[in-house]
């Protein structure tokens, strides 16, 4: 997926993308879009969290460690490093670009790169299939992160390379993470889950 969305990313200016997604709605996609959109400011967190106290104990702290530092990363990236990178929304309202704005949704004029809740949710999501290791669940989660992304881009909350980016560190996280701790805290007590079931 990485693969086919880059192009997108790299020969459309970031407006180009935005327009089409946006512009593509329709009431139902709106309902669907808002509840979508808002699931990774804690709904996909506490899920994973809760799902890991009956995994391993190092996969749990591999869990904590990554929606941490996740979590810090988003706001290294929007406060520090990307401070001035504007949102959709500063675009469209400057050049008073005809848009659709998503019923309940509050949109911000920065703090745009990367997109957070595209971070959290590629995140907790990755988690969540590493510890399933089913295909067919891995395949489900990576779908739902990616209409959480693209939920973000629809709701003109942010650009295409905004959410792009996101799903990249939000994965790449979670996969450092769980690997490192994994592969090193093998001794019986971390290989024991912290809730028996």
């Amino acid at each position: 997926m990485a693969v086919v969305v880059l192009p997108f990313v790299l020969l459309y200016p970031k407006q180009v993308s935005l327009m089409f997604i946006n512009g593509h709605h329709s009431p139902i996609l709106d309902v669907v879009m808002y509840h979508i959109t808002r699931l990774p400011e804690l709904a996909f967190i506490v899920f994973v969290v809760i799902l890991a106290l009956f995994a391993e104990r190092r996969v749990l702290l591999a869990v904590i460690v990554a929606m941490a530092l996740s979590g810090i990363c988003i706001v290294l990236f929007k406060n520090v490093i990307f401070p001035n990178f504007f949102r959709p929304y500063h675009w469209l309202i400057g050049n008073h670009v005809s848009f659709h704005h998503v019923p309940g949704i509050h949109l911000h004029s920065n703090g745009s790169f990367p997109s957070g809740h595209t971070i959290s949710a590629f995140c907790s999501l990755a988690l969540v299939g590493f510890i399933s290791r089913k295909p067919w669940v891995q395949f489900l989660l990576f779908i739902v992160a990616c209409l959480s992304g693209y939920s973000r881009v629809y709701a003109a909350q942010h650009y295409l390379m905004d959410v792009y980016a996101g799903a990249v560190f939000g994965f790449f996280i979670a996969l450092l993470i769980y690997q490192l701790f994994t592969s090193s805290f093998k001794t019986p007590f971390w290989s024991q889950p912290l809730i028996k079931f």
